[in-house]
């Protein structure tokens, strides 16, 4: 365990990313620093395939702590901003997909952590919501905007209120909902399902919808045949081929 984030390979290909500091999971910047280069390490690490991201406790990440923000000036602060960046950054950039599951509250930058992720499974407990506003900052839309139309988000933004997982749902978020007993195992069950598959295909796939989510759709589909092309010379590509032309030779017999 090192700054609150503890990281266990609890099965093969599959890592367990969890936040762990006090009784919140409030992020500081140490703990910034931390997550920033677990998933580094993470992209390193060819026996990985896929990270489940959850947390602790109670709750999943109340946000920042705000003693940091008690004593922050213009240049502390940018400073600070950019710790944050390179974690969020990271963790979206992760060579393999990275799975939210949220056992809890996810506020400020524990939703803009949440929203980070590749897809996401959610506790029947988790509530979600943005109250930068109530405590003298703001952040956090751009983030949210990725599983949120505008308008849900701004009024997540504007009013402060934190909305359960069912409504984030009905506004769009593509979540999935589980029993709060069920919902971490519903999500390492989706990681079972990538971390089958090539290790080498999982990480272009990865690079190539990062890669289009910022484009049209003439360039984003441009890209994306360029890592089609990629993958198809490699002999994970071609074993993949072979395995389902004989599975659909053995439903035809």
């Amino acid at each position: 365990m090192t700054e609150g984030v503890v990281v266990t390979v609890p099965e093969q290909g599959i890592a367990v990313v969890e936040l762990a500091r006090g009784k919140v999971n409030a992020l500081d910047s140490a703990m910034y620093d931390t997550i920033a280069t677990v998933f580094d390490e993470l992209s390193d690490d060819t026996d990985i395939k896929v990270a489940v991201l959850t947390g602790r406790g109670r709750i999943f990440c109340a946000g920042n702590d705000l003693n940091e923000f008690r004593v922050m000036d213009a240049v502390s602060g940018e400073i600070q901003m950019r710790g944050v960046r390179r974690a969020f950054f990271n963790l979206i950039d992760c060579a393999v997909p990275v799975i939210g599951a949220i056992n809890g509250p996810a506020l400020g930058s524990g939703f803009g952590l949440t929203a980070s992720c590749d897809l996401v499974v959610a506790s029947e407990k988790a509530t979600f919501g943005l109250p930068e506003m109530n405590v003298g900052v703001l952040g956090g839309g751009r983030f949210t905007a990725r599983m949120l139309p505008q308008q849900a988000m701004r009024r997540m933004f504007f009013t402060a209120e934190s909305v359960d997982a069912a409504t984030l749902q009905n506004w769009g978020a593509p979540i999935e909902i589980a029993s709060h007993d069920a919902f971490f195992e519903v999500a390492m069950q989706r990681a079972r399902s990538i971390a089958a598959k090539s290790r080498y295909a999982i990480a272009l796939a990865k690079q190539s919808l990062n890669g289009c989510e910022s484009l049209d759709l003439k360039r984003g589909y441009e890209l994306e045949q360029t890592f089609t092309v990629r993958l198809s010379e490699h002999p994970d590509s071609k074993a993949a081929v072979e395995a389902r032309m004989a599975e659909m030779a053995g439903k035809a017999g």
